[in-house]
């Protein structure tokens, strides 16, 4: 496995990571308002679940990206046949689906734009960011808003099994 060295000021100072080939991917077009970049590195954050996508070209270039999943079990879109052929995606379930967010110094100001979701080919290390068309997917979702409607509603649903556990007892 190859590896290579990548900078970053993804928390200020710069710092320098190595990181292997696996996890290089290449967008073309670029991510909006960031055209020119075309080649990134795709980190996992070591204490939660954000990934950072960090320029190759650029060390202020990095943007944090989190699976919509997560806090909008609902989410869904359409891509275009020309988008899925791009990335070289045959099936859905091929694909990684993240977003950007909007990192604030209140974890309740965090947005995630689910107009644009970033869609990622990991077996051809392609990348492309979606912008949807027509859509009602807002440009700022509130990440933790979408947390808390997640969290209790599993926790009842667990709660739930459990009850009818006891009760088959």
């Amino acid at each position: 496995m190859l590896f290579r060295s990548v900078q970053t000021r993804r928390f200020g100072p710069l710092e320098t990571l190595e990181v292997s080939a696996s996890q290089a991917y290449e967008f073309y077009p670029g991510l909006g308002g960031f055209e020119d970049h075309h080649q990134y590195v795709l980190i996992p954050d070591q204490d939660s679940p954000l990934e950072w996508l960090q320029s190759t070209a650029d060390p202020d270039v990095v943007f944090a990206l989190l699976e919509p999943f997560i806090f909008c079990p609902d989410y869904s879109f359409e891509m275009t046949d020309a988008d899925a052929a791009a990335l070289g995606l045959t099936r859905p379930t091929d694909a990684l689906v993240r977003v950007i967010l909007t990192l604030r110094d209140s974890a309740s100001a965090i947005t995630a734009n689910l107009m644009a979701p970033v869609v990622i080919n990991p077996s051809l290390h392609l990348g492309r960011q979606i912008v949807l068309q027509e859509t009602e997917q807002p440009l700022r979702f509130p990440v933790l808003s979408g947390l808390n409607a997640v969290v209790p509603a599993e926790a009842a649903d667990n709660q739930d099994e459990a009850g009818a556990q006891t009760h088959a007892a």
